[in-house]
């Protein structure tokens, strides 16, 4: 028991520990992609750049808004920060100690409760732009929830379990795209990155927060970028590191690539074309791998 908390403790700390030199990556990746250099002054190639950039986040004084209540203010992040970690639990891991069966109903019950958080917090900051960014990021992910779960759907059909399996398998590989358009909606990255539209909305639903209640947010949201980038290469190329490394360059090139999508444009995306798509997939999994 005591070595199973320990490990827990470890790969917690492992988390947030890649979770810094992921952002130092994206920002290498970034400068690269636009001809320019990244960070390269704080010591060796920007490596403690990192680091002393979260230092300064959380020496930023935290400002209450008037009319909020300073414990839901401050909690709604740190549940966030939470719900990103249990969600690293549901992974096919090499050791049976955090694998559980029904793996994958715990993973999409996490994602459907991660809206809240991000609609909560528009709402305790008592600011129109943060309730504009909240209800714009809810109501995207929530939509496109919809799709992913049935995509999910699909890879539970296939591979006929309740949890998730590192496997690599070519009549899985038909869903791949349009489930990779899925995580980039899901993750209100670019080019779907409506909750943070800073040209119309100044910061979004998190233009409140400060300090460490920003640096939770900020931990929450690039560790869901990582652990989207291991489940999909979980799910679709039985778990190879080279797969996770190139799916994560891949969604931060497309950051670089591609404006911000329109917002009407982005639901008639998913309602009249990825949505029904999810649907037919779904039914040719269901009579090819199941019936």
């Amino acid at each position: 028991m005591i070595l199973v908390l320990i490990m827990v403790i470890l790969m917690m700390i492992f988390i947030v520990q890649s979770i810094a030199f992921i952002t130092l990556y994206e920002r290498h990746l970034l400068g690269s992609s636009q001809n320019r250099l990244g960070p390269t002054k704080v010591t060796f190639m920007g490596l403690a750049q990192a680091l002393l950039d979260g230092v300064k986040l959380l020496k930023k004084e935290q400002m209450t808004p008037l009319n909020s209540s300073e414990v839901s203010f401050l909690l709604v992040p740190g549940i966030s920060f939470i719900v990103m970690y249990l969600e690293w639990f549901t992974l096919p891991y090499f050791f049976d100690f955090i694998s559980f069966e029904y793996s994958v109903l715990f993973f999409l019950c996490l994602i459907g409760f991660s809206v809240y958080t991000t609609l909560v917090s528009g709402i305790v900051s008592k600011s129109k732009y943060g309730m504009i960014g909240a209800i714009r990021a809810s109501s995207q992910s929530i939509s496109y929830e919809i799709a992913f779960s049935l995509y999910v759907l699909c890879i539970i059909i296939h591979n006929n379990v309740f949890n998730f399996m590192y496997k690599f398998n070519l009549s899985l590989l038909i869903i791949y795209i349009p489930f990779l358009i899925m995580i980039i909606a899901e993750l209100n990255r670019a080019p779907f990155d409506f909750s943070e539209g800073e040209s119309e909305l100044v910061s979004g639903y998190n233009v409140e927060f400060a300090s460490v209640a920003f640096v939770l947010l900020f931990l929450s949201e690039y560790g869901s970028l990582i652990f989207f980038s291991v489940l999909s290469s979980a799910m679709f190329f039985s778990f190879s590191i080279l797969a996770v490394f190139s799916i994560f360059s891949i969604l931060i090139f497309i950051r670089s690539s591609y404006p911000r999508y329109r917002y009407d444009l982005m639901m008639s995306l998913f309602w009249f074309k990825l949505l029904p798509v999810s649907l037919i997939m779904l039914c040719f999994y269901a009579v090819v791998f199941y019936y």
